[in-house]
């Protein structure tokens, strides 16, 4: 008896090997197609400054509105080739602004700041740009271009088949 599982362990064990082997030649030219984003998610593309330029279309004041939630007020202003800077309003006097955040290059990565929360951009092109959450952030967002006076704001957030989306559909207030 004991002969007997001593042999089919060794029988199990190499056909578990051959199966981790097979799994691994599979799954190597699928992980090589994610070099974009470090096993946790965080992005790992190098940026310049010429990315971050390719964002000047945010530069101006932006109302925008979704369906079910409150009308939102930005501004975004470059101040550098490095930063952007943007201020958050409570309405559309623009009088009150109730946060500030900023887009910014840093050691080869662009990050967007709001509060306490960080989020890091995995892609930046001319279209637009999309961030993952790093610190004291959950939610993912894309910023997509759609014309010099008009652009996407799409906020995800919560869990894979509980996400909740919201599209706002940004338009220029003021240059």
């Amino acid at each position: 008896m004991i002969a007997w599982w001593i042999q089919h362990r060794r029988v199990a064990s190499k056909a578990l090997l051959a199966t981790a082997l097979a799994t691994s030649a599979l799954a190597a030219p699928l992980t090589r197609g994610r070099a974009q984003a470090s096993p946790r998610g965080q992005p790992t593309t190098p940026f310049a400054a010429a990315d971050l330029a390719k964002l000047r279309w945010l530069e101006g004041t932006w109302r925008g509105s979704a369906p079910g939630e409150a009308d939102i007020y930005e501004r975004y202003r470059f101040l550098n080739d490095s930063t952007v800077e943007i201020t958050y309003f409570s309405d559309s006097t623009l009088m009150h602004p109730t946060n500030h955040g900023r887009v910014y290059l840093s050691v080869g990565h662009i990050y967007h700041t709001m509060g306490p929360g960080r989020w890091g951009a995995t892609h930046v092109d001319a279209d637009g740009a999309y961030f993952v959450p790093q610190v004291n952030a959950q939610n993912t967002f894309a910023w997509t271009h759609q014309s010099p006076d008009a652009w996407t704001i799409t906020l995800r957030s919560g869990f894979a088949g509980r996400d909740r989306v919201s599209v706002y559909q940004m338009r220029r207030t003021r240059p």
